[in-house]
């Protein structure tokens, strides 16, 4: 491999991949779920993506300069390592086509109205597919540069609502809801912040590759606990209840921010910050999809691919025929009961398993 990352932009790679949907998307799924204790389960839901991190990287360590692709059929053997890789590109496909078609319905909802979803969808992927042609160094390097901004717009908005708190609103704590609910609630966070499995092909890169543990489970455990930080303001703010019933429940939170009649809608601003987001997950999950496809195929000439790729991506993108397919009926129906319990948490711990046997 000639395309190398430090373990600096891999932790802001993993904090600005995960940080803006997550934010977005799962604190609606876990209010509903464990009300006034969803910020629990957003806590509960950020140990278990350290832990997938941990998984991932522990086993990227003992195959160096090695991509899921390169140490699966060692792991397996050639037909059953296979049929995992095959495993892993049905998770990597269809959530790439379906973060295209949640960002298509959110820019839908918010900024244009009257664009058609292919406009969004085409206009993102053309994106993702410069910078992965240009190779993963290059989507490092944005990163290191758009990451800090990132974490800045998301961190200075949840400063300003600290005014607004109430306390009240988050009592009882633990009482109505118990350990399982809490659990049950983390899960929507937990998938989102699953996507770290994605170090099993990045780690790959890493120039030094013991050194790349720490940045990615500090890269996953800061988007946690913004994650976090944000549902217990929102929660604090607005009360489970009215919370529960907004689909973008941290949009909202923004919005309720005012200073002097004079520092407010700063929704605009917020959704900038959530583009550069879901434009770094789009263009890791598109190398990922390319250059794992092309190993596969044992091309050299990886970027080739890129044209298969693309419209296949496209092609899945336009099949959820609205909102409540994509970002309600995939993530409770496909990504929770299969996608999390499967390719995030037994086969990374399988693998690592039989790969430290192995090694012994």
């Amino acid at each position: 491999m000639d395309m190398r990352i430090s373990g600096k932009q891999l932790f802001w790679m993993i904090l600005t991949m995960q940080l803006g949907m997550t934010l977005l998307l799962t604190i609606n799924p876990a209010i509903q779920t464990a009300k006034q204790d969803a910020w629990l389960s957003t806590v509960c839901a950020t140990g278990i993506g350290v832990f997938i991190a941990f998984v991932c990287s522990r086993l990227s360590q003992l195959y160096p300069g090695q991509t899921l692709i390169d140490f699966c059929k060692s792991l397996f053997g050639r037909y059953i390592g296979y049929l995992v890789i095959f495993v892993y590109f049905i998770l990597w496909y269809s959530v790439l086509a379906i973060i295209l078609r949640q960002y298509s319905e959110f820019i839908a909802a918010t900024i244009l109205p009257r664009t058609p979803i292919i406009v969004s969808i085409l206009g993102m992927l053309l994106v993702a597919v410069y910078v992965t042609f240009s190779g993963i160094e290059v989507i490092a390097r944005c990163c290191e540069i758009l990451g800090p901004i990132t974490l800045l717009g998301i961190a200075i908005p949840l400063l300003l609502s600290l005014k607004n708190i109430h306390v009240s609103n988050l009592l009882p704590i633990y009482v109505d809801a118990g350990a399982m609910t809490i659990l049950k609630g983390a899960l929507p966070t937990s998938t989102f912040l699953g996507d770290c499995i994605l170090l099993l092909v990045v780690m790959g890169f890493i120039a030094k590759p013991k050194t790349g543990m720490k940045p990615a489970l500090l890269g996953v455990a800061a988007a946690g606990l913004l994650t976090s930080v944000s549902t217990f303001l929102i929660v604090s703010v607005f009360g489970y209840r009215s919370a529960s019933g907004q689909t973008y429940p941290y949009f909202n939170l923004i919005r309720y921010i005012s200073y002097f009649n004079f520092f407010q809608n700063l929704d605009s601003f917020v959704i900038a910050i959530w583009i550069i987001s879901v434009f770094t997950k789009v263009s890791l999950y598109f190398f990922v999809c390319t250059y794992g496809t092309a190993q596969c195929f044992g091309l050299q000439k990886w970027r080739r691919m890129i044209w298969f790729v693309a419209p296949m991506v496209v092609l899945l993108a336009l099949i959820p025929r609205d909102f409540m397919d994509s970002s309600v009926f995939f993530p409770q129906k496909i990504a929770i009961p299969y996608m999390f319990p499967l390719q995030m948490l037994s086969l990374p711990l399988l693998m690592w398993g039989i790969a430290k046997w192995k090694h012994k």
